[in-house]
């Protein structure tokens, strides 16, 4: 009774933390791998990017909360890179002071977000086991003509 207990809440859990990880990987398409292709993005540029991670945290849905301890570092250190280049902050980092002027980011900045969106990106693949092989055996269906060489 017990074990099928524990096994329904972490379907329950799991279930939850893949609808709330997707729709976080989704978002971090605003911080491309290749944002040298496309104009330098101004700071003002990251405002909707930041607004749209802190609304994804606390949605109705609570999204923040199936945040695993990897994923939960992964995604603070996004949302502070991104305050760090949008505000002054005082100098405990406790309070936004000033907003920056609106500048083309630096290449450091640059390097800084796209890392760290890519590490959040491959924490929240960990979590869901996304990247794990298939644990079930299966086999290549037959060439549907006679005749056809197999390519694999």
């Amino acid at each position: 009774m017990r074990l099928n207990l524990e096994h329904e809440y972490d379907r329950t859990l799991r279930d939850k933390r893949l609808a709330a990880h997707q729709a976080l990987f989704h978002l971090t398409r605003q911080i491309p791998r290749h944002w040298l292709l496309i104009p330098v993005p101004m700071r003002s540029d990251l405002l909707p990017v930041r607004a749209s991670f802190r609304n994804w945290y606390f949605a109705e849905e609570a999204h923040g909360m199936f945040l695993s301890q990897g994923s939960k570092r992964a995604y603070l250190a996004l949302e502070d890179a991104l305050d760090n280049v949008l505000f002054v902050r005082s100098p405990d980092g406790r309070s936004k002071t000033a907003d920056r002027a609106d500048t083309p980011l630096t290449p450091g900045e640059l390097d800084d977000l796209q890392r760290l969106a890519s590490e959040l990106r491959h924490q929240l693949v960990a979590d869901i086991g996304g990247s794990n092989p298939p644990r079930t055996r299966s086999t290549r269906p037959d060439p549907t003509l006679r005749g056809m060489q197999d390519p694999f």
